[in-house]
């Protein structure tokens, strides 16, 4: 009994240090932000506490602590995310008692002493440890696991770079196959392809120079200029490869190019050309282009050479490819189209601004201050509505651009809310009213992807804020669209997807009413790259049951989603319903070619989204072939 006594007094009450690691898959900036709230450590410390457990796995937080403090203390970091380890505190102990286990100051491993006193593991005696060994020791290892960890960096990098080198191979060889499948496959525009392409370029242009120089030199008399034939042979054979992209990173201004005498033939004849589209024999013998070919028979042959809606038609073509960075085809197009009898150029100034917008927004260094003010000079003489909407659209082009600051996009947002009080006509007011709201939520929502990419956080939150606002004062789908990829850019997809979910409930009821406020159409232009299978699954059903005359304009904005989505299958089949549905109506013929160029170019711009030139290619050729032959031929003289 009294040795039992003896023992307990010289063996002290039992402390703790605590050790806290990363748990498994950790999420650093929410086990950031636990530390600075929950745990109560401020920014500063939780982000230095995140590094040192990212550089060195663990770190010690509390030495030498009572067992209850200790277990409060773990208790509270592992409500925060982290696993904690409470070992036993080392004590000065008589060397008459021993301890069952202890942790060796030396190697750091848990152990029980030998009698001698001596660590079994790395044979240190505990009484006799040297403080600069040891400190020494510690650092060494400590150094060690940080090669380690950047070995292990380095491997990785290696490998992942090694696996995109592979999958850009593998890409490049499909991509091959698919355009020698198409008809698209050019081995010859391969070789100017790229960084390199371009030095190749440079490099056949120069020695084209200097070989057709010296053979001037050679076969010329000093002094005598060159023959009409020899300069049309001389920019027949170079200018073809330029207008063809060969020799150029810069498009070609046909404008004036059409003005010189040896480019008025060529511009006609460029392979870039889509005046002279023709559709290839695959996409021709489909059903879907049979019913667009029929109509557009019949329109081509009606009112001569007026243009009426075959205009606007041409107008959208000319916005979607500006829009998708081809603004030499774009002017092309726009300028056969402003050379024919009967242009209305007061109804289509809206268009050509946008068109002019799109293709300043493109420009290398961004668009300037200058151009911005010649902008809004021009649309200050549009209609109220249509300066509303185009200030609001020009405001989301400038809204994706991070290099712009904030109020730049907003003042043209000012300007599109200062239109509202000269319209007359509380229909005309609803109806711009609506379309400015939903302009407005895509530049917030721009801002936001923006921003997300250069992780400013702050400026996120805040305009997700904004962006649920506007959904929260008008919840319809195409806001609540744009709220689920706000929410998914900020790094919430929990929320992203119940907005999904809450917009497909939404169209659901809007298809149900019959879709009066032409809600539906405007998804297109919203929803980004979210999933859209699961809304056109819903609406198939509602649509089905609604009435004959109902089917036209929903099927219609079916078809345009699963266009703006990719689902080329899913198009033309509601394309076909259309047109079934569409049956001896008046206008059946411009409202089939109208959303046939919609679906084409939408379709085009999404293949150009996600890389697939060739498919992008053949849909804008689709569009043009519906287009160009409704345009009557310029006079010679444009």
């Amino acid at each position: 009994m009294n040795a039992q006594h003896t023992t307990d007094e010289h063996t002290p009450a039992t402390r703790y240090d605590l050790i806290i690691r990363l748990p498994e898959s950790p999420d650093m900036a929410q086990l950031q932000q636990q530390a600075s709230t929950q745990l109560q450590l401020g920014h500063d410390k939780a982000t230095r506490l995140m590094q040192h457990l990212e550089q060195r796995g663990a770190t010690r937080i509390k030495a030498d602590i009572a067992q209850e403090e200790a277990e409060r203390t773990a208790q509270n970091f592992r409500d925060a995310g982290f696993q904690v380890e409470m070992k036993p505190a080392l004590a000065l102990l008589d060397k008459n008692v021993s301890v069952s286990d202890s942790e060796c100051p030396g190697c750091q491993r848990m152990m029980r002493p030998t009698p001698q006193r001596q660590c079994p593991y790395c044979q240190i005696y505990l009484d006799k440890i040297d403080p600069e060994k040891l400190r020494l020791k510690q650092i060494r290892d400590e150094e060690l696991r940080k090669l380690n960890a950047r070995l292990q960096r380095e491997s990785e990098l290696g490998s992942r770079q090694s696996q995109e080198d592979s999958e850009r191979a593998l890409r490049n060889r499909i991509r091959a196959e698919l355009e020698k499948e198409l008809g698209l496959h050019q081995p010859w525009m391969a070789f100017f392809r790229g960084g390199r392409g371009v030095l190749r370029a440079g490099v056949i242009v120069i020695l084209l120079s200097g070989a057709f120089f010296g053979g001037y030199r050679l076969a010329s008399p000093s002094g005598q200029p060159l023959a009409p034939e020899q300069k049309a042979a001389l920019a027949q054979g170079v200018l073809n490869r330029i207008m063809g992209g060969g020799l150029s990173t810069q498009p070609a201004d046909l404008a004036a190019f059409a003005q010189s005498p040896d480019g008025a033939l060529l511009a006609q004849g460029s392979s870039d050309s889509l005046l002279a589209s023709q559709l290839s024999g695959e996409a021709a013998a489909s059903g879907e282009w049979q019913g667009v070919a029929a109509s557009l028979q019949k329109l081509a042959a009606q009112n001569g050479a007026a243009l009426g809606e075959k205009q606007n038609l041409a107008l959208a073509l000319v916005v979607a490819l500006a829009e998708s960075g081809q603004a030499q085809r774009a002017n092309e197009l726009l300028a056969r189209l402003q050379a024919t009898p009967g242009y209305q150029a007061d109804s289509a100034r809206s268009a050509e601004l946008l068109a002019s917008a799109w293709v300043l927004m493109q420009r290398p260094g961004g668009i300037s201050t200058q151009a911005l003010d010649e902008l809004a000079s021009e649309a200050s003489q549009l209609k109220p509505q249509d300066a509303a909407v185009f200030y609001a659209r020009v405001a989301s082009m400038l809204a994706a651009s991070p290099q712009l600051s904030a109020n730049v996009w907003q003042a043209w947002l000012d300007k599109a809310r200062a239109q509202l009080p000269l319209l007359s006509g509380a229909v005309m007011r609803d109806y711009t009213t609506s379309q400015l709201l939903r302009w407005q939520a895509q530049a917030q929502l721009n801002a936001l992807q923006a921003n997300a990419a250069k992780g400013r956080w702050t400026e996120v939150k805040t305009l997700l804020g904004q962006l649920q606002a506007s959904q929260a004062a008008t919840p319809g789908p195409a806001l609540t669209l744009l709220l689920s990829q706000g929410e998914l850019a900020a790094g919430h997809a929990p929320a992203a997807a119940q907005q999904l979910e809450q917009a497909y409930a939404l169209a659901a009821q809007v298809a149900a009413k019959g879709d009066p406020g032409l809600v539906l159409p405007a998804l297109a232009d919203h929803q980004g790259a979210l999933a859209m299978a699961p809304l056109l699954a819903k609406l198939d059903g509602v649509v089905a049951a609604q009435q004959a005359n109902l089917h036209a304009p929903l099927y219609g904005a079916m078809a345009t989603i699963a266009a703006a989505a990719g689902m080329e299958e899913a198009s033309a089949l509601y394309q076909q319903r259309v047109a079934a549905a569409l049956t001896g109506s008046e206008g059946r013929d411009e409202q089939i070619l109208a959303l046939s160029v919609s679906c084409s170019t939408k379709l085009a711009q999404y293949y150009l989204r996600t890389r697939q030139p060739a498919l992008a290619e053949r849909q804008l050729r689709k569009s043009a072939a519906v287009v160009v032959p409704l345009l009557p031929e310029a006079p010679a003289s444009s």
